[in-house]
């Protein structure tokens, strides 16, 4: 298809302020189409993007946020874990315990403790069920030196168990050595089951 071809004779006359006045009205209609189907349309279109980059980075951020609390609850939730399982070493079944107590009183006969009484009186559950109490009423006769070492003992066991209520007698002479009576409720501590602590009642008790 052939161009049409422009007088550039026709414009030759035409005076230079009607063409200054054409060059300008050509010029602002190009600007003005410029603005409104290019210039305006990307304006919004920036707008929308640099709008959609600050959600995505305000996301960005709170995410950040939440990985480094996260971080921090997964460490602090291993420590209580660890923490735990320390707890739980101390802290035996009901069946151990009660092996355990029996134990204890072995603990004092072999040391040259002469059990008077080795009374349990049923097991106590905490009120925040984590741990039950199996406490035994005791009173044991023998050396005063005998005795702080039966005691020491018990102390440096790795399970919980605790002496409360001492009390001790004025001591006395019997088949040629000295001995105190000594009085005392011993309360072992274990985690919850449905278990009876008649077993740890030691033969030498039943007098």
């Amino acid at each position: 298809m052939k161009m049409p071809e422009i007088n550039l004779d026709a414009l030759r006359t035409v005076p230079l302020m009607q063409k200054v006045g054409l060059l300008v009205l050509i010029v602002g209609g190009i600007a003005v189409a410029f603005y409104y189907y290019v210039a305006e349309p990307k304006s919004m279109e920036i707008a929308g993007l640099q709008g959609d980059v600050g959600k995505l980075d305000t996301e960005i951020q709170t995410l950040t946020i939440k990985v480094k609390h996260l971080d921090e609850l997964i460490a602090a939730n291993k420590q209580l874990e660890i923490e735990l399982a320390k707890k739980k070493e101390r802290l035996p079944p009901e069946e151990e315990a009660v092996m355990l107590l029996k134990q204890v009183s072995d603990l004092g006969i072999r040391l040259g403790l002469d059990i008077k009484l080795w009374k349990a009186s049923g097991k106590i559950e905490d009120p925040s069920k984590l741990f039950v109490r199996l406490p035994v009423n005791v009173e044991v006769t023998g050396g005063y030196h005998t005795a702080a070492l039966f005691f020491d003992r018990i102390k440096s066991l790795l399970r919980i168990i605790t002496v409360s209520n001492l009390k001790m007698g004025s001591p006395k002479t019997e088949k040629g050595r000295v001995v105190t009576q000594t009085v005392f409720d011993l309360v072992a501590y274990a985690a919850p089951q449905d278990v009876k602590i008649a077993a740890a009642v030691p033969a030498t008790a039943a007098k």
